[in-house]
Order: C-alpha cells, then sequence, then structure tokens
C-alpha cells in the first residue's frame, strides 16, 4: 500500500539501522516508508506451533523498500469464518512489519502508533492498510504488523511440547511489540511513547494482550475499534480447546504420539483450507486467542474486572450499523426467522419480537440485532468495568454514507456505516472496502478529525474535544460528518438492557 510512496516524482533510497541490520527504505511524498521489515524467524519446520524467535541477523543492507509476504490464509466466505476450503494465499515467512515516517526531521523522537488489523483471524495483512497519510500529517512514527493467522496461529493440541498452544498469533504480536521497543528509535520513534491501535479481530488481541502480564511496558495506550472482547462465544479457556486440536490433527491424518511432526510435515495450504474443530471469535468452527496458558492466565472478562490488566487508558468504539456486513445474505422473511432463531437460541422468539421486520427490510433488520447483541452492548459493558480503573473513551461512527467497494447487487442492502468502514477514516486513505475519492468535503473534514484524534490520544487537550466515560458507560463521542456530538443514550438506543438478560449478555 506504499506505491504512492516507492513512485513518488522525488523517491529516493534512505538507510536506517536496525538491531539485526541496516535497512535501505524509501522516501517520498513527504513520507519515509521500509516495507517487509522481519520482527521475528520464519515460524517453519519444526518452528511451525512454536513462540517466535528473534530475526536472523543479516550482513550489508537488506533491502526494504517492498511490501513482505502475507502470513498463510485461505480467502473465500467459508473460510474466513473457519469452515475450510478457500484459495490459499501468503507465506509461513511472513512475521513482518512496516514502518512509515514523516519525511520532515524532528528535534525530538516521535510518538508512536502500532497497528493489529482485523480480519477475523484468518485473514489479512498490515499490508492491507496504507498509513502514510496518518503519519506523515501528524508527525507520528506507524507500524503496521502481520501475523500468523488460522490453524497456524490459533491451533491448540495436546501434543505442543510448550503448553496448549491456542495463542501462538497472539505471540507474534507481543514479539512485533517488542521490536518495537528495541528498534523504533531509528526510525525516529519514541520507544516510550506507543499507542496500540486496532480494528476487529485486531483489537480482540489487543484485549488479550491487555490481560498479559507480560505486555507491561510494551505500549501506554489502546484504541480496540469494533472489537468488543466481553461477546461471550469469543472467550474460550485453552484447556477447552485441547481436544479439539485432537480431532482436527485427526482429520488431516495426524494421530497417536506423532501427530504433532505430521501436522508439521504438512504443507501449510493444507492447513490453512482445514475447518477449524476448535472456538473462536464466532464461537464453535472458528478461530481466536485463548486464556488460561502462560501467557493469559485469565480471560479477558475476569482480568478487567478484577484489575489484573495492564492498565492505560483506553478507546473502545463501534459503528452505528457494524451488523450489516454480516448480513447480505438474508434476503427474505424466512432466511430472517431461521437465521435469528440459530444465532439466539432460546432467546430467539423474544428477538424476533422485539426487532421486527420494517420497510428496508429482513437485512436490516436482523443486522440490527447483530449490531446490538455483539458489538454496541459487550462494547459498552467494556467500556463500564475499564472506567473503574483508566482513564476510558467511548465512540460511535455514525456515517451511513460511508463508501463501500461492494457493488449493491452482492450487498442487496444499504450498508450504512458498516463494520471496519471507519477505517477508511481513522488512515484518511483508500482500502480495500473504502475509496476515498468517493468522499465529499464534509466526510474529508470528519477524517481529518478522526485522524487528529487517534492521533491525539492522551496529549494535553484531548479530554477537552473527548470527555471520558464515567462508570455509567456514558458518554460516547458520535462521529458524523454533519458534526460530532456526545451521546449519553447509547446504551438505550442498543437495547443493552434487553442483551444483558439473555445468554449473549457480557460477564461483568
Amino acid at each position: 500500500m506504499a506505491r504512492h510512496v516507492r513512485f513518488a516524482a522525488d523517491a529516493r533510497p534512505v538507510l536506517a539501522t536496525t538491531q539485526a541490520g541496516t535497512l535501505r527504505g524509501v522516501e517520498g511524498d513527504g513520507v519515509r516508508a521500509f516495507l517487509g521489515v522481519p520482527y521475528a524467524a520464519p515460524p517453519k519446520g519444526e518452528y511451525r506451533w512454536r513462540a517466535p524467535r528473534p530475526p536472523e541477523p543479516w550482513t550489508g543492507i537488506r533491502d526494504a523498500q517492498r511490501i513482505g509476504a502475507d502470513c498463510t490464509q485461505a480467502l473465500g466466505r467459508e473460510a474466513v469464518l473457519g469452515g475450510g476450503g478457500g484459495i490459499v494465499v501468503g507465506s509461513e515467512d511472513c512475521l513482518f512489519v512496516n514502518v512509515y515516517a514523516p519525511a520532515a526531521a524532528s528535534p525530538t523522537p516521535r510518538p508512536v502508533m502500532v497497528y493489529l488489523h482485523g480480519g477475523a483471524f484468518t485473514i489479512g495483512a498490515g499490508a492491507n492498510y496504507d498509513p502514510s497519510r496518518l503519519a506523515r500529517e501528524q508527525g507520528r512514527v506507524v507500524v503496521t504488523v502481520n501475523f500468523r493467522l488460522g490453524a497456524l496461529g490459533w491451533l491448540a493440541h495436546p501434543g505442543f511440547e510448550d503448553g496448549p498452544g491456542g495463542n501462538y498469533g497472539l505471540m507474534d504480536q507481543q514479539a512485533a511489540l517488542r521490536w518495537v521497543q528495541a528498534n523504533i528509535a531509528a526510525f525516529g520513534g519514541d520507544p516510550g511513547d506507543v499507542t496500540l491501535f486496532s480494528e476487529s479481530s485486531g483489537a480482540w488481541s489487543a484485549c488479550y494482550l491487555m490481560a498479559a502480564p507480560s505486555s507491561q511496558g510494551l505500549y501506554r495506550r489502546v484504541i480496540l475499534q469494533s472489537g468488543p472482547c466481553l461477546e461471550p462465544s469469543s472467550l474460550n479457556a485453552a484447556a477447552d480447546q485441547v481436544e479439539p486440536g485432537r480431532l482436527f490433527a485427526e482429520r488431516l491424518g495426524c494421530t497417536g504420539e506423532g501427530a504433532v511432526a505430521c501436522l508439521r510435515r504438512l504443507p501449510a495450504r493444507t492447513l490453512a483450507r482445514a475447518a477449524s474443530t476448535r472456538s473462536g471469535i464466532n464461537g464453535p468452527g472458528s478461530w481466536g486467542p485463548v486464556y488460561g496458558d502462560a501467557l493469559v492466565p485469565i480471560s479477558p472478562a475476569e482480568a478487567f474486572a478484577t484489575g489484573r490488566f495492564v492498565r492505560t487508558p483506553v478507546v473502545v468504539g463501534t459503528n452505528l450499523d457494524e451488523g450489516r456486513l454480516f448480513a447480505v445474505e438474508v434476503r427474505d422473511m424466512e432466511r430472517y426467522a431461521d437465521e435469528t432463531l440459530w444465532l439466539y437460541g432460546d432467546a430467539g422468539p423474544r428477538v424476533l419480537e422485539r426487532y421486527p421486520v420494517g420497510p428496508e427490510g429482513p437485512a436490516v433488520a436482523i443486522a440490527q440485532s447483530f449490531t446490538d447483541s455483539r458489538f454496541a452492548c459487550p462494547s459498552d459493558a467494556l467500556r463500564r468495568v475499564l472506567a473503574k480503573w483508566v482513564p476510558t473513551y467511548g465512540y460511535e461512527f455514525a456515517d451511513r454514507r460511508a463508501p463501500i467497494r461492494l457493488p449493491s447487487w452482492i450487498t442487496g442492502l444499504d450498508m450504512g456505516a458498516y463494520h471496519a468502514s471507519e477505517a477508511t477514516y481513522v488512515f484518511g486513505t483508500s482500502w480495500l472496502f473504502a475509496d476515498t475519492g468517493a468522499w465529499d468535503a464534509d466526510q474529508r473534514v470528519l477524517s481529518e478529525r478522526m485522524m487528529a484524534l487517534w492521533a491525539g490520544f492522551g496529549r494535553a487537550g484531548f479530554e477537552a474535544e473527548w470527555p471520558r466515560v464515567l462508570t455509567g458507560g456514558d458518554p460516547v463521542k458520535v462521529f458524523d460528518p454533519a458534526g460530532d456530538r456526545m451521546d449519553d443514550a447509547f446504551f438505550a438506543r442498543h437495547q443493552c438492557e434487553f442483551w444483558g438478560g439473555t445468554a449473549l449478555g457480557a460477564p461483568v
């Protein structure tokens, strides 16, 4: 995503020296970019399903002007959800960061922002996002991160030598943060001033990192975008995922004492295409981090409720229409009823009554229940519990005209402020889902406001622009092209009292 830097009219090579060796990056259009920088050694062969190791040092100058490989992942609707199949892309040699910094010299080290991408723990890469504008206009050093995905990142198995497993992707993220601490000064960054910002499954990851005692000192503040990690079906104990891991191996023909060695011999594409047998971010049959191991000893829910987490200021926010991205296949009343009963179990009949289908159709109705139950209300609960311990700030992104590249014949509904739509505004640049060329003047100004607030989090005067959440959960800042506002009715608007009385209620 750095083509305009690499091919800028004023592009020229620049050097930076890390602990592992010297890098040749590129400077252009006011930005310095160092791409495909290894923060850990490739987790291949006997190192598959082991903690990441430091990168191998090199002699001479390593080229860092091109994006490195994405981590192995299978692309396809069922594959993204953990159901297997799909088209496999990427490589196991993928533990890279991309570093962007302003080209202009600074008399003091610059604040650092590290981004963890979303993608249901199965897809995505740091290279999918272009933080060059954020770096240049806000004077920040911005780092995007790759980490292991799918079975390669999140498999648990009783035969793993160093514990139950299930958190290799989380270990990668922590290794990247340690790399930042050790090396970011070489790029003009301040290792003592790191903001960890994250979206969707990346924000779930950040929650688990907050609950990991060994994360102490790796960052000073956290932004959680659309990652309400108190959603009950996404909280999974490592011990409960070990036997499902044995079943995963058996389905691939790997059994007995040699099962792990057998799994390590399989092609990465075979593992990426295999269906999950464990529970993860979407409940059974998905992938994601676990708790109850040496890295994350207790669940995020327990850690936050008892104050046993890495205490830093936190932003927790969601989008007004999160669920619309996941409702595109609900196009008739029968599908609406069946999906609602399947999603909500015993509460299904009550949900059908509370979320009747209106003029906008069944997809919008089920999208609203999904938004409220899986994103809005768990985020409200998360803000309430965190506000007891640390400065906490809430938001709702509410631009219902946010651009999206998906054509209407695929979506079948107005996508509104859909899941991940805020990412375009935070980075201020186009990406997979949206083209900033579709913005009007008010949306451009909204992006400028959001970039400034994300970069300004924790700075002097921040609370004058964005008051903190009280322990009652309010107020939240609503981002709207027509003008931002503070709102104290979030809990009621998203029917959180109703959802708190169901099995989906956050465990706090």
